[in-house]
């Protein structure tokens, strides 16, 4: 397909990491990663570009699959089961009302497009809940204020509720795998000048609020562990790496090391696998972003799953951030 948004993309691709979607880690076996990938590549009318949603499976020896093939396709997020992907897109749908960001679900071949939020609203970041019945999701509305919060809305589209509110940005929000809090990123009480962001849990009501992971720069990018004891996000104390800590935000250790985010690469948007054993992150570098896989301990190599480089001009691949989903059953 042929767009005109080259330049932006490009820019998108250079740009530091900034805070992007985190999903449930379910319990079960490992099933497929699923992350978006877009390319451009010059031709003789202009330059073209595609992407989509692709599936990994789980082997690196697995070839990757295209399962939707709209560029805008992003932040795919697995069901508890497998069968179903729930991701953000501002592809076009039928009625007056379609502009913005909206939430689709597909089956895990891809087939079976449903579109469930609608309207002047940009909806990211969809997660489902451990029974598979709603998708919690942050919304902002450009007609009243630059702040998003957080909504949940059932499978079928029903059911839209606003489970955050007040003037602080609520976004990137995960249910626990129990179902009993939702853990989500927000730039409310920040505790210094560098602070843009720190984690924070609710009940799946919006009820009882609580700061789990804070500190003087930025947290964010949270992923809860199948077994619901601990916590793996992104920080930016010192370039972008990966932490993990226990579900009660005590005991935060590094699982990377990198000081300078640009010339070594920077590691975010951490996946716990279904049997908790491995994490796949994004790596960025200028101009490469790759997903990886490495051990929960943070020993031995990591594994390149998929890759994306781009050239100064722009032409190249990029990939998105990982989600790691149960085998099917």
């Amino acid at each position: 397909m042929q767009r005109g948004g080259l330049a932006i993309w490009a820019a998108a691709l250079v740009g530091l990491v900034v805070a992007t979607p985190a999903q449930a880690a379910f319990p079960g076996k490992p099933g497929p990663l699923v992350y978006s990938k877009t390319s451009a590549e010059e031709v003789a009318t202009g330059f073209e570009e595609g992407g989509g949603i692709f599936s990994h499976g789980p082997r690196m020896r697995d070839r990757p699959q295209q399962l939707t093939d709209d560029i805008d396709d992003s932040a795919p997020s697995v069901s508890s089961n497998g069968r179903l992907i729930a991701f953000s897109s501002n592809r076009e749908a039928p009625g007056p009302l379609a502009q913005g960001l909206h939430i689709f679900v597909v089956k895990r071949d891809g087939s079976g497009l449903r579109q469930l939020t609608s309207g002047a609203f940009y909806d990211s970041n969809p997660s489902f809940s451990p029974n598979g019945r709603q998708i919690v999701f942050d919304r902002r509305v450009p007609s009243i204020n630059r702040v998003s919060h957080i909504f949940k809305v059932s499978i079928d589209g029903s059911g839209l509720r606003q489970l955050s509110d007040g003037p602080g940005g609520d976004y990137d929000p995960v249910f626990s795998p129990n179902g009993r809090v939702i853990v989500f990123v927000s730039n409310r009480r920040p505790s210094g000048r560098r602070d843009r962001s720190n984690i924070f849990s609710m009940r799946p009501n919006g009820s009882r609020l609580r700061l789990l992971i804070g500190g003087p720069r930025n947290e964010y990018d949270p992923d809860i562990s199948p077994n619901g004891r601990k916590v793996v996000f992104t920080s930016n104390r010192s370039g972008s790496n990966l932490f993990i800590a226990r579900i009660n935000g005590r005991h935060v250790h590094a699982l990377t090391h990198r000081r300078d985010c640009l010339r070594g690469g920077c590691y975010s948007n951490p996946a716990w696998s279904p049997d908790g054993k491995h994490i796949a992150y994004l790596s960025t570098g200028t101009y490469s972003s790759s997903v990886d896989v490495m051990r929960v301990d943070g020993r031995g190599f990591s594994k390149e799953f998929d890759r994306g480089g781009t050239e100064a001009e722009g032409f190249g691949s990029h990939v998105g951030p990982p989600n790691w989903g149960p085998r099917p059953r």
